[in-house]
């Protein structure tokens, strides 16, 4: 009976620890309670433009370009159907390799359109920029491939 107890106790605790680190930490308020993937086109921009400042008629594309890139994107229920399907695939008695295969590949395929578009938006809000802020994006991308190489050289493996 202690055992069980312990055992329950420590998988709530694990649970507790889990939530919050899915639910997403962040140094910055403004992100807290967001993950990445949650903030989708806006935080390619954010990301891609750190640093660089754009004038309001850059700004204003860029919120169309975002827009546009939103509209075009699948809606989540379909995501949300093709896991439940998946779900029900494995928990069935028997394993249908062609139906989990088609499934998969569907899924591919979206994944595949997706980066496509992701790669779309970014190319866009490359054109957006004067030469000397892509000169500033190019710099600074050096700078964050330094950093990460450093920091990849430090970290003992």
């Amino acid at each position: 009976m202690m055992k069980a107890t312990i055992v329950m106790l420590t998988a709530a605790c694990l649970m507790l620890l889990s939530s919050n680190a899915i639910a997403g930490h962040h140094s910055k308020p403004e992100r807290a309670g967001k993950s990445y993937q949650m903030q989708g086109a806006g935080y390619i921009s954010q990301k891609m433009l750190a640093g660089i400042e754009l004038s309001s008629e850059q700004q204003r594309q860029l919120q169309q370009l975002i827009a546009e890139h939103r509209a075009e994107q699948p809606k989540r229920q379909r995501a949300n159907a093709e896991r439940g399907a998946l779900r029900q695939m494995l928990q069935a008695d028997y394993f249908d390799e062609t139906a989990v295969t088609e499934l998969v590949q569907r899924q591919q395929q979206q994944q595949l359109a997706q980066r496509v578009a992701q790669l779309k938006l970014r190319h866009q809000v490359y054109q957006l920029l004067t030469s000397e802020q892509r000169e500033q994006m190019v710099n600074q991308q050096q700078h964050h491939k330094q950093k990460w190489q450093l920091k990849r050289q430090a970290t003992p493996s």
